[in-house]
């Protein structure tokens, strides 16, 4: 071979194959958060069917699923029955979108990490996932927050 059909050779199997490895890439890094945090544990109970409920809207959320931290990527909607969650679109893969009953919310308590106040909570009991998210979410809600 000549080195220009080399060098094109080259080109094209990196634009084949980089878009490939990367998507691949992308997919494993999110099932692997999404395993790791609990997420897909209370989206197999709690996945959420059809279009996102009427409530209050809150967009760009910070929140943690167990030690894996969502940083302004969550919408949650607050609703008189629970709390939908969902991620944004493209970190959705392995992250289905949650409705998560009132009723499903085991031992809610305030706590602060660093300038961060939030509500922690499992969910279920014994629970499936630990959740954190900010204390603004529960605001109106029928839920008892523990200091």
């Amino acid at each position: 071979m000549t080195t220009g059909t080399t060098t094109v050779l080259i080109v094209v199997f990196i634009l084949i194959a980089f878009p490939i490895f990367f998507t691949l890439l992308w997919v494993s890094i999110t099932l692997l958060m999404s395993w790791i945090g609990g997420w897909g544990r209370v989206g197999k109970r709690y996945a959420a069917t059809g279009v996102p409920p009427q409530g209050a809207v809150l967009k760009h959320v910070t929140g943690m699923f167990g030690v894996t931290r969502y940083k302004h990527v969550l919408t949650v909607i607050t609703t008189d029955t629970g709390l939908y969650i969902e991620n944004r679109k493209v970190f959705r893969f392995g992250h289905p979108p949650l409705f998560i009953p009132f009723t499903a919310i085991y031992q809610p308590r305030k706590q602060t990490l660093f300038f961060w106040e939030f509500v922690a909570f499992g969910v279920d009991d014994p629970p499936i996932a630990a959740i954190r998210l900010p204390s603004k979410v529960f605001e109106g809600t029928p839920i008892e927050i523990k200091a």
